[in-house]
């Protein structure tokens, strides 16, 4: 990992720790950075293999 320095939010940080049960600082920002593009990514393969199932289905449509 690479040090970063940055600006946290002091109440998102500290509400991440109660709820995520992380035991430091640095543990509750990295959960929250895996947990969002995890949220992220699975949205975008959603969309993408919703794409491909309507394509799909277009092509089997008879003659439109």
């Amino acid at each position: 990992m690479s040090p970063t320095w940055i600006d946290i939010d002091d109440e998102a940080l500290r509400e991440t720790i109660r709820f995520s049960g992380a035991r430091s600082e640095d543990e509750a920002v990295n959960l929250a950075l895996r947990v969002y593009a995890a949220r992220h990514r699975s949205r975008a393969e959603t969309m993408h293999e919703r794409n491909r199932a309507e394509a799909a289905a277009k092509r089997r449509a008879p003659g439109d």
